[in-house]
């Protein structure tokens, strides 16, 4: 279980990628020009204010930290909740219509 609310969870991980980026040398304004993201976003994500995830998944990428977040998206044989309605709307797409009973 995560200890904390919203807003600690968000400055621990702002910590853990200032961390990051400082233990490999790396000047916000450089993480942010090779994630591809703004400068004020790195900014945020490491002051624990929020960002996107999208800016979370490509700061970890650039800080070879996937392992950061290889446990969300890994499925080990099961589906993703995108990929179960798609899986759904194809059946609903090819399932015929019953013929109906004609009373004489």
């Amino acid at each position: 279980m995560i200890v904390g609310n919203k807003d600690e969870i968000l400055v621990r991980i702002g910590d853990a990628v200032k961390n990051e980026r400082l233990r490999q040398n790396i000047t916000q304004e450089v993480l942010a020009e090779r994630s591809g993201v703004s400068l004020n976003a790195v900014k945020h994500l490491e002051s624990g204010s929020g960002v996107t995830l999208g800016t979370f998944v490509l700061v970890c990428r650039i800080l070879r930290k996937d392992s950061w977040i290889r446990s969300f998206v890994e499925t080990n044989g099961e589906i993703s909740p995108i990929e179960f309605v798609q899986r759904l709307k194809s059946r609903e797409c090819r399932t015929r219509k019953r013929a109906s009973r004609s009373t004489s």
